[in-house]
This record gives structure tokens, C-alpha cells and sequence, in this order.
């Protein structure tokens, strides 16, 4: 397993196991909000290891929102 099949095969994993952590623990937006820029975050590392947090917001929210505005989302979490 090299390559493309190893990324796609990745890629299909970790939406599986999104959507198990979505179906069985919670319905939180806040939640989902996360596991998605995560899931968009380790997509986009398969691909560039040295991608930035700021690209990854840029893509993710196709620039309508800024690092500081999506780090705020989570920023009292402990």
C-alpha cells in the first residue's frame, strides 16, 4: 500500500471514524466543528507535511474566517 491508495485509504478511515464519533457521542456543533478541521487538517498533512494552520483555515472556511476567529471557537476549552 504506497501512494495515492494509501492516502485515499487513510482519508476513508478517518471519515469513518468521524462519522462513528459523530453517530455515538454527540451531536455538539462545537464537536463537529473540530473533528472536521481536523479531519481537513490531516487530509491536507497527507499531502504537504509542512502545511500551515492559517492555509488550512483559508481552505477550510474558503476565507471567511481568520486563524484568531476560529482559535477563539475553542479557546476556553480545558
Amino acid at each position: 500500500m504506497t501512494g495515492y491508495y494509501a492516502s485515499f485509504e487513510i482519508k476513508l478511515a478517518l471519515e469513518d471514524a468521524r462519522d462513528l464519533i459523530a453517530e455515538e457521542l454527540t451531536d455538539s456543533e462545537n464537536y463537529m466543528d473540530l473533528m472536521d478541521l481536523f479531519a481537513a487538517t490531516f487530509k491536507k498533512a497527507l499531502r504537504d507535511p509542512e502545511v500551515d494552520f492559517g492555509a488550512v483555515v483559508k481552505d477550510e472556511y474558503e476565507g471567511a474566517k481568520t486563524v484568531d476567529e476560529v482559535k477563539s471557537w475553542w479557546g476556553g476549552w480545558k
